[in-house]
């Protein structure tokens, strides 16, 4: 088994405005293994991480140290109880979520309260939530919304094609980042090799400087004394 379960997620529009780029990649993996008390697997990772980024309630501008790259913290209410919040940084143009989890709703009031919001918006779900299954409105017949319980409740087998489909997505998902990460030690590389061109430049002047200073007292001190008659 791979070390990752990376995945790519879509961001609504605010987040791509406020950090630059439509997408953020999660390691799935290392995400749940931080907080297994809060998710039963990678798949709940997945969808909550999914809801909450495509249609955030709350956008905080989490950048406490005021480092040198975008920390956005966004949350969701999930239900009666429960509230989710991600948090998404883009360093260098490349967007990473590096903490998910959930917890009670009153954290959901707590951060409506924080001083640099960038976003607060009243939740108008258009689904009820009872045990962590999503019941559509009252509105459709209740064959569907039992049909609606079971596809939640009973596990759906993946053929061999939807397998083979998801194995391609991490290889193009692992692809993509490591082309992120290539073009991040390019730009890093031209950089240094800019400041080292430039300090062999100064290095250059100075010891020219130097050079010239010395031929001038060699000069000086080989240029013979006129004697006075």
């Amino acid at each position: 088994m791979s070390e990752k379960e990376l995945e790519i997620f879509e961001l609504c529009e605010r987040l791509r405005e406020l950090l630059g780029d439509k997408e953020a990649i999660a390691d799935l993996k290392a995400l749940w293994k931080r907080h297994p008390e809060m998710f039963k697997d990678m798949q709940e990772v997945a969808n909550t991480i999914q809801k909450v980024v495509s249609e955030p309630e709350i956008i905080v501008d989490a950048n406490k140290d005021n480092r040198n790259y975008e920390v956005i913290k966004v949350a969701k209410i999930l239900n009666t109880e429960k509230m989710a919040d991600v948090v998404i940084k883009n360093e260098k143009g490349t967007n990473e979520i590096f903490h998910a989890n959930k917890k009670r709703i009153g954290e959901f009031e707590r951060l409506k309260n924080k001083e640099n919001l960038l976003q607060v918006e009243t939740p108008t779900p258009s689904t009820h939530q009872l045990n962590g299954l999503e019941l559509i409105d009252e509105n459709l017949s209740s064959a569907n919304a039992l049909s609606t319980i079971d596809n939640n409740i009973i596990p759906q087998s993946k053929t061999p094609l939807e397998s083979k489909t998801q194995e391609d997505n991490y290889e193009n998902l692992e692809s993509k980042l490591q082309a992120k990460q290539e073009a991040k030690r390019g730009r890093e590389m031209q950089e240094n090799t800019k400041n080292l061109t430039q300090d062999s430049k100064i290095e250059k002047n100075a010891k020219s400087k130097r050079d010239s200073a010395q031929s001038a007292d060699s000069f000086k001190k080989a240029k013979p004394k006129r004697k006075h008659k």
